[in-house]
């Protein structure tokens, strides 16, 4: 399915965002939100399907771009960054505010849970700002291996963010696949 609708995809979305790194992000993101799904749709549809997703990605990026103005990038690298630095919207309400932090701190723990290979291609690509190529140079393996890491590591990270702990993640889809009459899956 990939290769099938990744370079139509990547056309429309570069057309939408102007920028190819841009572009190559939400091909990414959108290919993994559609993992993230879980669901399996006809032959016919999955192109439909994925596309809208990606306009959905894109609409979600636009608001998310009018909501928050500038943003300030910040190392993770940086021993001298903290939560407690990151810059919040003064207009938002202290409980807001709280719940930004405790999701940064949930993004800290997934890449500490994710495995080193995935943690280090998504360090490098998403704080560090190289290319999926630059850092397959840097990691001395193919471009293609670098896009698993990173689809691997970016829905691990986008559903942890949303649990207390691990435990709480694994626990709430187990009980989620009992109800649903699903054999349990392990994480």
């Amino acid at each position: 399915m990939y290769a099938s609708f990744r370079a139509p995809l990547l056309r429309f979305l570069q057309r939408r965002l102007k920028d190819r790194q841009d572009a190559e992000d939400a091909l990414q993101e959108s290919f993994t939100r559609l993992a993230a799904a879980g669901q399996s749709t006809a032959l016919q549809n999955q192109r439909p399907y994925l596309f809208q997703i990606a306009a959905n990605l894109l609409r979600d990026r636009a608001r998310e771009q009018l909501r928050q103005g500038p943003v300030k990038m910040v190392s993770y690298d940086d021993p001298d960054t903290h939560t407690e630095d990151v810059p919040a919207d003064p207009s938002n309400c202290p409980v807001a505010t709280t719940a930004h932090r405790e999701r940064l701190q949930r993004l800290a723990q997934a890449l500490q849970e994710l495995p080193e290979r995935q943690r280090e291609a998504f360090v490098l690509h998403r704080f560090d700002g190289l290319t999926q190529d630059e850092v397959a140079d840097r990691m001395g393996i193919s471009r293609r291996m670098v896009s698993k890491h990173l689809s691997r590591a970016l829905a691990y990270c986008e559903v942890r963010v949303r649990y207390a702990s691990a435990d709480q993640m694994t626990d709430r889809h187990a009980a989620d696949n009992a109800a649903d009459g699903e054999p349990e899956e392990t994480v």
